[in-house]
């Protein structure tokens, strides 16, 4: 599958969105029953190791949104889950509770940014439809000050 050593730094210029599709369809390969088999042994093994490739490739990248910090917590949950000794789990429930507080953070921060979100719709359409009344009623400020200054 792979030609280069690491295929997730193509362009050198890879985003936490565009590592995390990556990510996904690799994902996706390894749970597609035809690379159980074991005549797909070879592939699945050079799948694993890409897919080990992306995951540390990821603490490299800035996110760029709350979406983006979130994504790698999704990979570090699920790289955890794969190595997790018993009685671990505690440090899955940590990355959980650090994502719900992420996602709550991310939901407040909006409302509190935007002064416009406390306006009404219709407040602000309306002045927009009076002007377009008014201007087809009276000559448009450009004739006004052309007659004026004649």
């Amino acid at each position: 599958m792979a030609e280069s050593p690491n295929m997730s730094g193509l362009d050198g210029t890879q985003s936490v969105s565009a590592l995390g599709l990556r990510w996904a369809a690799l994902r996706g390969m390894l749970n597609s029953p035809l690379i159980m088999v074991e005549e797909q042994r070879p592939l699945r093994d050079e799948l694993l190791r890409e897919l080990s490739t992306i995951e540390q490739d990821f603490s490299d990248l800035p996110s760029r949104n709350t979406m983006e910090v979130s994504a790698k917590l999704d990979i570090a949950k699920s790289a955890l889950r794969e190595r997790i000794q018993n009685g671990e789990t505690w440090l899955v429930d940590l990355i959980d509770s650090i994502q719900a507080d992420l996602h709550s953070l991310h939901a407040k921060t909006p409302a509190a940014v935007t002064p416009s979100a406390s306006r009404s719709p219709a407040n602000l359409s309306r002045p927009q439809q009076q002007r377009t009344d008014e201007t087809a009623n009276t000559p448009s400020t450009a004739e006004t000050a052309t007659s004026s200054a004649a």
